[in-house]
């Protein structure tokens, strides 16, 4: 593994690159700020960056500012989708979650059970055309079964 892939594999750094790119003027004190960590710290992390190559800097005025290379901006965009996936994961897995309670609480339920599995077919189905999950399957067959009983 070399330096760059090592860099890249802690927390700041990456919150780092992810805040130049989303930042229109980013500097070392605003970077700071973003990603919570200390100026001194937030130095050493742009100096390593610019070791690697995916950062450079540019002074205007008094100002010093960070700006993504080519690589930087690939490797930023490719961690913010990165980022987008396991924040999409983890959504899916809370509805799935929430999903498997009401189907629960359906099949506790005295009445119409056809009317509580519609909804509930219906959020699967949404679920189903993001991901594909076996948890999908199993609550599926478990609204099949509450609707046969």
């Amino acid at each position: 593994m070399d330096e760059t892939e090592r860099i890249l594999l802690k927390e700041k750094p990456c919150q780092a690159l992810l805040a130049i790119l989303e930042l229109d003027h980013a500097y070392a004190s605003l970077i700071s700020k973003k990603i919570d960590s200390t100026f001194a710290h937030t130095l050493r992390i742009l100096s390593q960056l610019e070791q690697a190559g995916l950062v450079y800097t540019r002074t205007e005025g008094r100002v010093k500012y960070v700006e993504l290379t080519g690589p930087g901006r690939r490797a930023a965009e490719a961690l913010r989708m990165l980022r987008d996936a396991i924040e999409d994961a983890a959504e899916v897995k809370k509805r799935i979650k929430r999903i498997h309670e009401l189907v629960d609480a359906a099949e506790r339920a005295q009445g119409d059970r056809e009317l509580l599995a519609g909804p509930l077919r219906r959020d699967l189905a949404l679920l189903r055309s993001i991901t594909d999950s076996r948890e999908i399957e199993h609550l599926e067959s478990r609204i099949r079964g509450m609707i046969s009983r």
